[in-house]
């Protein structure tokens, strides 16, 4: 019972502190994204952060697959670090057993085809170059707690990057409305109305957004299952997880923040 108890602590501080964040509840930059107003400029500089963002996120993948606490743990990281480079991924229990890899699948890629279009240079995307002094402080902050050899801090900003992936997503249309992958896909859809079918020009591919959608979709009624056993490990310890979690948020929100400064600055 006292075992039982702890979890639902755990469960109450976890709605408290991470559900509640404010990069989850309300993300400035895409609140503003998904009324459909961004000039290509704008939205180049989206594509542009996102894809330093997804290539450097694969070394901090890795890191996560080698900190992990069990073979369990250290299997799903490896779905995610394959599925991120080329592996196609079942987007309903997330395994990548027997699939095939391709280059066309590589995450990266779906970017580079979007930024191409946009009239970047695909060869200089996802190079970190290219990131903003905010991308590269969250990334690097990031890297700090999301790739910690202790696993209490690393699970912790695991489930905060999982938690602020997939939230909102099956508890009803208003709520799903708020999750940041579907703001940007509304945001994209709207630029292309607006911007790309008056020039009859082919529209913006937003598979990499519905592609992360729809995983999320199949991740997260797993997400209490793998907290359960993440809580039962032997050595957990709930502050140390607690400030993996949080210092992944802010992490988060520093990326958020300097897209939401630049796009005030950039006019087509």
């Amino acid at each position: 019972m006292a075992a039982n108890s702890s979890f639902q602590d755990h469960l109450r501080r976890i709605e408290a502190e991470i559900y509640q964040h404010e990069i989850i509840q309300q993300n400035s930059y895409t609140k503003w994204f998904k009324r459909g107003g961004a000039t290509t400029s704008q939205v180049a500089d989206l594509v542009t952060q996102f894809s330093v963002f997804s290539n450097h996120f694969i070394p901090l993948e890795a890191k996560r697959m080698v900190n992990s606490a069990t073979e369990e743990e250290e299997m799903e990281a490896c779905d995610m670090l394959a599925s991120e480079i080329g592996v196609s991924i079942d987007p309903n229990t997330g395994n990548i057993e027997g699939h095939r890899f391709s280059h066309n699948s590589a995450h990266i890629k779906w970017l580079r085809d979007v930024g191409e279009m946009l009239g970047l240079n695909r060869d200089a995307l996802g190079k970190w170059a290219l990131g903003s002094p905010s991308t590269h402080r969250f990334l690097t902050n990031l890297e700090k707690v999301y790739g910690s050899p202790d696993n209490n801090i690393g699970s912790g900003a695991s489930f905060a990057v999982e938690s602020w992936a997939g939230y909102g997503i099956g508890k009803g249309e208003e709520v799903e409305s708020n999750n940041f992958w579907k703001e940007l896909i509304t945001g994209l859809e709207g630029y292309n109305q607006r911007n790309r079918a008056p020039l009859q020009l082919p529209p913006l591919n937003v598979g990499f957004f519905r592609f992360h959608l729809g995983l999320e979709s199949g991740h997260v009624a797993n997400v209490v299952h793998e907290l359960q056993q993440t809580f039962a490990n032997p050595g957990f310890d709930s502050d140390k997880w607690f400030t993996g979690a949080t210092r992944a948020l802010e992490s988060i929100r520093v990326f958020w923040n300097g897209l939401d400064r630049s796009r005030r600055k950039l006019l087509d």
